[in-house]
């Protein structure tokens, strides 16, 4: 479904699903101005792993990019990731530019913190 509101000071536009009670707040507050559309095609669900957007995305993506996302989403430095894994900075450092491969006692150890599948590392 897909909401617009266009004003010469508003510009919405909401896609998705769209609660019922959302809908007539926008009815309520714009009236003829609200345009609704329906698609019925994007009530169809698609398996994303099988999309060529994913598969091309699996296929940019690296060991040493996953570590540098789960690192910088527990607001780490490349410091303090390397002091909880017995590592140095300048070892994490090359890990995550691709200039180092993860050996598989690494890969274990980076697992085992992020608790995550040993696979992402490898």
């Amino acid at each position: 479904m897909l909401a617009v509101v266009k004003t010469h000071r508003t510009d919405l536009r909401i896609q998705g699903f769209i609660p019922t009670p959302v809908l007539r707040i926008l009815r309520h507050e714009f009236g003829k101005k609200l345009m609704v559309k329906s698609n019925d095609a994007d009530d169809t669900l698609e398996n994303v792993f099988e999309s060529s957007e994913y598969k091309e995305f699996k296929r940019r993506v690296t060991p040493g990019d996953y570590v540098r996302t789960y690192r910088e989403n527990k607001q780490m430095t490349q410091q303090d990731l390397g002091e909880k894994l017995g590592a140095s900075r300048a070892y994490i450092c090359d890990i995550e530019h691709n200039r180092r491969a993860i050996s598989k006692e690494f890969a274990k150890k980076l697992s085992n913190f992020f608790q995550i599948s040993v696979s992402r590392f490898i």
